[in-house]
């Protein structure tokens, strides 16, 4: 070994702050950057704004609009920002943080995950390793439970924190919570090798744990009341236009602009708002552009769902290669931003989904087949209730489309639709089986 002074020269990205601020601008929602507007405007004199007619904001009101003196009552924040402050104290690398993100953006109003880890890494590109370990990371986070895939999951994850020597506890949540339902605790009993009195009692620990995360009670914020998008309707088609454009709404102070092309005293000081609001216009110019140019490619590709069709399969992934852009620059786009439609109001996010190709090459989305596995349910003979391999089977002789007996049980469960052999137990019994919390 030596020490020695050596030149090397390497190629890199150095990340300046307008540029960083030109990616977290766009995965703000409109009422967010308006926000930011008014501060940099507030501290920078050589722009002004008109006071628009309309003022997006976060916070949940009736009316659509509100009055500009409510942006200055602070926003309470929500448990899913809360996360993500979460996730940016933790010192770990950029793609593992991003995968964390997404599976933020990706929780349900309970704090349920809406899509598996297999669907998260088709749909960002990231490793399935990544993923696993970024939802373990979640689910280290507070309030526990956040990130957990189902109410089981939820519960195996009570019983570890809070009765680690119960190995009962846990065989019982994993294999036989639908007994429990049902109070077949001597079968539980005989099958478990165990007293029945055991298996009672264990019931009512179970009973005791939470049916889901304590999320904080920061009201409705499951969607945003105000849309960043509207799409309507027009003579056959579609039109797609941003309601809180703020073309027109920035101005520049004349006078300060000629002092500073002038290169008067004030020159040196005027340099620097000069470039800075040069800059935040730009970067407001190009979130925009990009944001409206990924919502007509989804709008075009889901034109079917408008229509008042299915869901066609779509993904991250997919849309990034038609826009020739990173899968980031989607997933941030999409981001926190709500599109206004006839058939309601929808998150970009909501676009996007899983599909299958069946047998003849035609695309299938999730949502599709999660419609026909309800709709054989609802036709099926309650005595005769069909078992997840069964639909499995008939959706391939009947739609030519190929999933599992699990995948089958996982769409099933997401329905809230109960297994064959408790819709049989039910329908012989002429009522609703008896239901642990969900």
């Amino acid at each position: 070994m030596k020490l020695e002074l050596t030149h090397k020269q390497t190629t890199g990205l150095v990340m300046t702050t307008q540029m960083r601020q030109a990616i977290t601008m766009l995965q703000w929602t409109s009422a967010e950057l308006w926000e930011h507007i008014q501060q940099e405007i507030h501290e920078n004199p050589i722009l002004t704004l008109e006071t628009p007619t309309m003022i997006p904001s976060n916070r949940h009101h009736r009316e659509a609009y509100h009055d500009p003196i409510d942006q200055i009552v602070p926003d309470e924040k929500s448990w899913r920002d809360g996360l993500v402050e979460q996730a940016g104290w933790l010192k770990v690398d950029q793609s593992l943080k991003e995968a964390l993100l997404f599976l933020i953006g990706n929780l349900d109003e309970r704090g349920f995950c809406t899509i598996s880890e297999e669907e998260a890494s088709l749909q960002t590109g990231q490793s399935l390793n990544t993923l696993k370990r970024a939802r373990r990371l979640l689910l280290q986070f507070e309030p526990l439970g956040v990130g957990c895939m189902d109410f089981k999951e939820f519960l195996l994850l009570q019983v570890e924190k809070k009765h680690p020597d119960s190995s009962v506890l846990s065989v019982l949540i994993e294999n036989h919570l639908e007994d429990l339902a049902a109070q077949n605790f001597k079968r539980v009993a005989c099958e478990l090798d165990i007293e029945e009195a055991l298996v009672v009692e264990a019931l009512e620990v179970i009973q005791s744990l939470e049916p889901r995360p304590l999320l904080p009670d920061h009201g409705p914020n499951n969607i945003p009341a105000m849309p960043d998008l509207i799409l309507e309707k027009k003579d056959g088609g579609y039109v797609l236009r941003d309601p809180f454009s703020v073309s027109g709404q920035i101005k520049w102070d004349e006078q300060l602009v000629r002092m500073y092309k002038e290169g008067k005293e004030a020159h040196e000081y005027l340099d620097g708002c000069y470039k800075k609001a040069r800059w935040l216009l730009q970067s407001i110019e190009q979130r925009q552009n990009t944001i409206l140019q990924v919502a007509e490619m989804i709008i075009k590709h889901q034109r079917n769902f408008l229509n008042g069709g299915s869901l066609r399969p779509l993904t991250l992934k997919k849309l990034a290669k038609k826009l020739g852009v990173h899968e980031s620059t989607i997933s941030r786009t999409v981001a926190n931003k709500v599109l206004q439609t006839p058939k309601g109001i929808y998150e970009l996010k909501s676009f996007f989904v899983t599909g299958y190709q069946s047998a003849d090459g035609a695309e299938i989305s999730s949502q599709h087949i999660k419609a026909l596995i309800g709709e054989m349910i609802q036709k099926e003979n309650p005595l005769k209730a069909l078992s997840d391999q069964k639909m499995a089977t008939e959706l391939k002789e009947k739609h030519n489309v190929k999933v599992s007996r699990r995948t089958v049980a996982k769409y099933r469960e997401s329905l809230n639709l109960p297994s064959s052999s408790k819709r049989r137990a039910s329908a012989r019994e002429g009522g609703s089986p008896i239901l642990l919390h969900s």
